[in-house]
């Protein structure tokens, strides 16, 4: 899709953040759920691994038998967190914004999460699908 060239370009998102009818199945499912999406965003922007470091593949390891997939346990771990704490995700937006090179900083992920959550949370989800790394083909 993109070189690694292109990758660390930033540039601005190829999306707006209200731009919801873009991508009807991302704005389907953070209307639907959009902590799950947030979520999902996360594990993404974070290489398939848990929030800060933490142990997924611990969770993972335990519940093979049930069939769990690699991120499950990463997708649990930050599903928990953002239950918790919802704000984290702007330290999220800022992982997606470095994964896939978009212009922007922490006060404007600040501003953007705060004021309209789930609009900056498909902005990013729209915006990794653009870069090929949208939640069905990481989950693969």
């Amino acid at each position: 899709f993109f070189s690694q060239q292109q990758l660390t370009q930033t540039m601005p998102y190829s999306t707006g953040m209200f731009s919801f009818f873009d991508d009807l199945p991302v704005l389907l499912y953070g209307v639907g759920c959009g902590g799950c999406l947030a979520v999902h965003n996360s594990v993404i922007a974070a290489d398939n691994q848990a929030a800060f470091g933490l142990p997924g593949d611990m969770i993972t390891e335990k519940c093979e038998f049930a069939g769990c997939a690699a991120n499950d346990g990463a997708i649990c771990l930050n599903a928990a967190i953002y239950n918790c704490f919802e704000p984290v995700y702007c330290l999220w937006r800022k992982q997606v914004r470095e994964k896939t090179g978009v212009d922007g900083s922490l006060p404007g992920d600040i501003v953007a999460t705060c004021c309209c959550s789930y609009a900056a949370v498909m902005q990013d989800a729209r915006e990794l699908k653009s870069k090929g790394l949208a939640y069905q083909e990481s989950m693969k």
